[in-house]
């Protein structure tokens, strides 16, 4: 990609994270953050069709980062995908406390989590013999509910507890629930 359009892209997202500190993602508009930018609206409209086309690739390319974490991971998907997306956010606050916290997309989280829905319920099949499908399927939905709690309140306040100590924290939480089903 040439260097002046990487350029322009990376002004237009922090100009959006910046209006995010004051409003929701959802109440931005293009005028709002081409000035914010100053960027011309054409420009913005050569790279984007709205501001959720803008939040959506710059998601999907954060996404795409915390997937290739995937390939590394031989056991415990979500517990351990969600310690390095813990990691992960604490290194990058900026981008990821605007993208999950109270005026970014609350979806977000789900999205990343869900990224090991798949491997993770197929481990669990091996391991949880006294699970149905049915269960395991809850199981998961349960335990990212949960984890999406905690991480969203660990942005409220400002990723202070250390993100070691919250991974550790949750995966007791999550053990301790799936013992029941061994």
């Amino acid at each position: 990609m040439d260097r002046r359009i990487m350029i322009t892209k990376r002004r237009l997202t922090n100009s959006l994270l910046d209006l995010m500190k004051k409003k929701s993602i959802y109440e931005i508009t293009v005028l709002e953050l081409c000035k914010e930018a100053n960027i011309n609206r054409t420009t913005f409209y050569k790279y984007y069709t709205d501001i959720n086309d803008l939040v959506k690739k710059t998601e999907e390319d954060l996404l795409e980062e915390l997937k290739s974490n995937i390939n590394d991971i031989k056991r415990n998907y979500l517990l351990t995908y969600t310690n390095k997306t813990i990691e992960i956010i604490s290194n990058n606050k900026e981008i990821y406390t605007r993208l999950l916290g109270e005026n970014g997309d609350h979806l977000f989280l789900r999205r990343i989590l869900n990224n090991v829905k798949e491997q993770s319920i197929e481990e669990w099949q091996k391991l949880l013999k006294k699970a149905s499908s049915e269960d395991l399927n809850n199981i998961y939905n349960f335990i990212v509910d949960g984890t999406i709690g905690i991480i969203e309140n660990w942005i409220k306040n400002n990723c202070k507890q250390d993100p070691a100590s919250l991974g550790i924290f949750i995966n007791k939480i999550c053990m301790s629930g799936l013992s029941s089903f061994i």
